[in-house]
């Protein structure tokens, strides 16, 4: 039993005690609810069955549109809609998964209905595509996003700090990187961590961080810096999106610094 739900803002998902949630992006908001609420619901099934295989599943939501667009597999007043459900079903075949939905109430529907509404975005920071472009001219191309969802990846394989429906994995901490070309902008309460991640697999990528000196990591940042492929990047209020909501910096993060550092770690022996 897989319940979803979709806002304005995100959608999220529950099942078995598990949350997953993500932001719409530009381009989806632009969408009808009755669009977001599907396509919430395979989201939302991407998170926690694709890994099943020759089960029924049930899914719970409270949109009625949505829900017979999934049991009759389309429609044909709302074409868009039926293009999404096949697409739910084409997805659902190919591991032998029989769907079907059923209406929730929206006040039953709580822990999907909160986890689509989650305001938090400290982990959805990312560079604007200018930004990225700079960089990616002079060191790319780039093998692996090592943290990003599915509105703000740079690289079509990208691993997420949380479940995320296109992610290749969760948890770039679990996998290996010496055999990557990696591009990082770890959240800043992992930079430490990413960096000495770095150092113990040998590997070699980009990492954004913030020009902090005060920092406890900044010693092993400087350590392993390359500092002959050292770049920063200037005029950061529009270097930075948040969720893609905006170009510039909130209020609450007036006293970042005004530079980025783009490092290659160096080369070892």
């Amino acid at each position: 039993e897989i319940f979803s739900d979709s806002s304005l803002s995100g959608w999220g998902g529950y099942c078995d005690g598990v949350s997953v949630s993500g932001f719409w992006n530009d381009k989806d908001r632009k969408n009808h609810i009755n669009y977001l609420e599907l396509l919430a619901a395979f989201l939302t099934l991407k998170c926690f069955a694709s890994h099943c295989s020759q089960s029924e599943i049930l899914l719970r939501l409270d949109n009625n549109t949505a829900i017979a667009y999934i049991n009759r597999a389309g429609g044909v007043r709302f074409p868009h809609l039926s293009e999404l459900s096949r697409k739910i079903w084409d997805w659902c075949e190919g591991r032998a998964l029989w769907l079907k939905a059923t209406y929730i109430s929206s006040k039953d529907n709580v822990e999907a209905d909160r986890a689509s509404r989650i305001t938090n975005i400290d982990t959805e920071w990312e560079l604007s595509p200018s930004a990225f472009n700079q960089i990616e001219r002079s060191f790319g191309p780039f093998s692996v996003d090592l943290f990003a969802s599915r509105t703000n990846k740079k690289c079509t394989r990208f691993f997420s700090r949380f479940p995320d429906p296109e992610a290749e994995s969760v948890d770039a901490f679990t996998k290996t990187w010496n055999k990557e070309a990696f591009y990082a902008f770890p959240p800043f309460a992992l930079i430490s961590r990413t960096l000495r991640k770095i150092i113990n697999d040998n590997a070699e990528g980009v990492i954004v961080v913030p020009l902090w000196p005060t920092q406890p990591w900044y010693y092993l940042y400087l350590c392993s810096l390359n500092q002959s492929l050292h770049g920063t990047l200037t005029t950061l209020c529009y270097c930075l999106l948040a969720g893609r909501r905006s170009t510039h910096l909130r209020p609450t993060f007036h006293w970042w610094p005004a530079k980025y550092q783009i490092s290659v770690p160096k080369e070892r022996n």
